[in-house]
């Protein structure tokens, strides 16, 4: 658990700073998207802590070479990580580039009884029915992988991740959001009204699609700091005037708890909330070495 622990804040602190989402890898008609770039962590503050702080960590390094031994993953090698689709549950595309030994990931998945392998041209797509629901992937030779819940999905993000999509989105939020940063570590976009005509929803989410037509975040290192940038679009103009309302308050508050707790009071540096038309944009400002003082406490806690 103490291993899982450190590697996921390292994954955290290495989506902090990376490129531009590729338009080309993702499907024109997606309506919801994740995507984390792991490249860069060495040039943003808290990747580099991180970094330096866990080199010496036996455990650590242990635990990811075990991983790229036994699975062909090199954690450190990761690149970025891409998942989108159409808002049915449990279905959807994940491409992950960097740090993938396609020799290994597939002799790890020919000694499993579980797993079956089919041919797509001259890509090997593996498939299991085990566990909580299907999956299949692929390891192509470029260092990439491609996974989803069946052999169909995995087809299509094997065609996106040789680049070849149309680099355009049926939702011109993404692209807003593709240019809110140049280094954007971490994109979200949800389209939510078109994820509640296949989703299963409960009571509350689907009130608030009623009201909600798209929402995203984009977070990254900037002017020293952590800044993340979120865009909600409503239905309506009457709508947005409610939800601006809303959003002022909550940050509001936020603002004010922080002021008055001594250990966070200049975590928050700044934001800001503006309305155009029936679109908010949210902009909050967090403290780098704050953070980093933050991950030092939960890293004593759990080495």
């Amino acid at each position: 658990m103490k291993s899982f622990l450190l590697l996921t804040t390292l994954s955290i602190a290495i989506s902090l700073n990376g490129k531009q989402l590729d338009m080309g890898k993702i499907s024109q008609d997606a309506n919801w998207l994740v995507h984390m770039d792991f490249q860069s962590m060495r040039s943003s503050a808290i990747g580099t802590f991180i970094e330096e702080s866990y080199q010496n960590i036996s455990e650590v390094e242990r635990k990811i070479n075990e991983v790229q031994k036994k699975y062909g993953l090199n954690l450190m090698k990761t690149e970025n990580l891409t998942m989108f689709g159409d808002g049915e549950r449990h279905k959807g595309i994940g491409i992950l580039e960097g740090g993938v030994d396609a020799s290994i990931v597939n002799r790890f998945a020919q000694s499993k009884e579980t797993i079956e392998a089919s041919k797509m041209g001259k890509n090997t797509i593996f498939s299991t029915q085990k566990g909580r629901r299907p999956m299949a992937f692929a390891a192509l030779k470029n260092g990439k992988m491609v996974f989803g819940p069946d052999r169909d999905f995995v087809s299509e993000g094997i065609f996106l991740a040789k680049n070849k999509g149309s680099r355009v989105s049926a939702y011109p939020m993404i692209e807003s959001l593709n240019e809110l940063m140049d280094n954007p570590g971490f994109v979200f976009f949800a389209n939510m009204k078109g994820a509640k005509e296949v989703a299963e929803l409960d009571q509350w989410v689907r009130l608030m699609t009623d009201k909600i037509d798209s929402c995203g975040m984009v977070i990254g290192d900037q002017d020293g700091g952590l800044k993340i940038i979120g865009l909600v679009q409503t239905n309506s103009i009457e709508s947005s005037e409610a939800m601006e309302n809303m959003i002022r308050g909550g940050v509001a508050m936020m603002d004010m708890k922080v002021k008055n707790d001594e250990r966070m009071k200049n975590f928050l540096e700044g934001y800001k909330v503006v309305r155009e038309g029936n679109i908010i944009r949210v902009e909050i400002e967090l403290s780098n070495s704050l953070i980093i003082e933050r991950i030092q406490k939960e890293m004593k806690k759990t080495v």
